[in-house]
């Protein structure tokens, strides 16, 4: 995983404060792998509570603080896309 801890400190607070201390995250994409290089952060979360506003200000907050760039998948009750089961198998808890 190509995050330092002070990042993934960073994540989870950001997600606790946005989203619920009950929600969980997981890492996947590019940044899962050890040998690739750069790379944007590919975060999915599955919330305890979420809205539009809190997603946005999150991936904001993210993109600020990690100084890279965030995709941000939330997922909506009742609304499992295939992205979401990609994510819980390939990806790597936070």
């Amino acid at each position: 995983m190509r995050l330092n801890p002070d990042q993934v400190r960073q994540i989870r607070d950001c997600i606790r404060d946005s989203f619920g201390a009950g929600s969980r995250t997981w890492l996947f994409g590019s940044r899962t792998d050890d040998l690739r290089r750069g790379g944007d952060v590919d975060l999915y979360v599955e919330p305890e509570h979420s809205s539009l506003r809190a997603e946005l200000k999150c991936k904001s907050r993210l993109k600020d603080l990690l100084d890279l760039d965030v995709d941000l998948i939330v997922r909506r009750s009742g609304h499992p896309q295939p992205i979401h089961q990609l994510a819980r198998e390939k990806g790597v808890p936070l």
